[in-house]
């Protein structure tokens, strides 16, 4: 990892626990039982390096904790605390999805070019599904 200091084990399996609640008990495997997720994490804790040091805090606070009572802490997060509760959630889900049998089973090509055919504006301007946009007028304000 370069932008950020490697995770102690403690700090891993606290990361990988939140995820487990978070993106297990479904039909795919959980992010504890996926090759490859330790390399994820790591990916994705370097690109919210800014976030780094609260993510481990977060999930930090809830080691000790069983699944439920794991479960039942994060939704309070996600109503008391909602930026660090997104911050700890999209790191741990994001890196799951974004291992390559993860997003294979889901059927997730992963961020591609997908631009507006041509006439698509013509169709939209037609339904008037913009008309609520065209009426507000621009809202850009420069910073």
């Amino acid at each position: 990892m370069n932008g950020v200091r490697e995770l102690t084990a403690a700090e891993r399996e606290a990361l990988v626990a939140v995820a487990d609640v978070l993106c297990g008990g479904g039909a795919l495997p959980a992010p504890s039982e996926t090759r490859g997720y330790a390399e994820w994490l790591d990916r994705a804790l370097e690109a919210r390096a800014d976030a780094f040091d609260e993510v481990v805090a977060a999930a930090l606070s809830l080691d000790g904790l069983s699944a439920a009572g794991r479960r039942e802490a994060l939704r309070l997060m996600s109503i008391d605390q909602r930026p660090r509760f997104h911050a700890l959630s999209s790191v741990v889900a994001g890196a799951w999805l974004l291992v390559p049998e993860i997003r294979s089973a889901l059927g997730y090509p992963g961020q591609i070019a997908a631009p507006a055919a041509f006439d698509e504006a013509a169709s939209q301007l037609e339904t008037g599904i913009l008309d609520p946009v065209i009426e507000r007028g621009p809202i850009y304000r420069e910073a």
